[in-house]
Formats: C-alpha cells, structure tokens, sequence
C-alpha cells in the first residue's frame, strides 16, 4: 500500500488536472505496459502505467510510481478493476488525464475538426510495424 503522502499527490494531481494543464510527458515502458506518462513536480517524479486499459473486460489495471530525480524507486501504489481495488478509479483518470495531457487532446482534436470542417485531409504517415514478442 501507498504511503498517505503519496495517495494525497495522486489526489491533488487528479484535481489539478481538470482545471490546469499540466505537463505529462509520454514515458518509455516494456512491452507489457499499454502506456506509460511522467510529469517531473519539485524534486520528484511520478509515473503512471496502464497495464491493460480494457475496462469493457473488467482486465484493467494501473500502477503509479514515485521517484526521486536520480531514478530511485520512493513509493508506488496498482489497482486492478478485476478485483475491486479501493484505488481503481484514482489510478484510472490520473492515467486517462496524463494521457490527453501529454498528446495535448484539446489541440489534436480541434485541428482534425478544422481540416474536416474545410474538407482539408492529409497524408498519412507510414504506420509503425507490431513489436513481436517471439524472438525470432
């Protein structure tokens, strides 16, 4: 279990989200993640992981991590829809705002409107080849 400390950032970041834009970045993550944001607040960074984002299948699960800016592992609390976890739903939007956050939504979405609303498309870019997980 997450230190209080740590459950009241995550709380306070989940507030601020919704009136502040805050400045998630998009974090590398293994293969077994489906996404992973961080944002760098005083001398700390917090992380935030999907590990599976399927809530239609009841498989979802996140994990939040707290660290010092040498990289040092200080707290980390996951949730897991499959079995109710008290944290589920904090874990969840903290992860959904990080993610619009970091894609900057709000700026995406008006752009594609604007090309729709003008009948403008663009070209695609090339589509990213799947990650295999058989080594050969």
């Amino acid at each position: 279990m997450a230190s209080p400390q740590f459950l009241h950032l995550l709380e306070q970041l989940h507030k601020n989200t919704k009136s502040k834009s805050l400045a998630w970045r998009p974090a590398r993550y293994d293969g077994y993640a489906a996404g992973a944001f961080r944002i760098a607040l005083g001398e700390g960074v917090v992380r935030v992981i999907s590990k599976d984002d399927d809530d239609w299948m009841m498989s979802a699960s996140y994990c939040a991590q707290l660290f010092t800016r040498d990289g040092d592992l200080v707290d980390e609390i996951e949730a897991s829809q499959l079995y109710g976890d008290e944290y589920f739903t904090l874990l969840r939007d903290v992860f959904h705002s990080a993610r619009a956050a970091a894609y900057q939504l709000d700026r995406l979405i008006d752009g594609m409107q604007d090309d729709l609303e003008s009948g403008h498309t663009r070209e695609l870019p090339p589509e990213q080849e799947p990650v295999s997980e058989i080594p050969f």
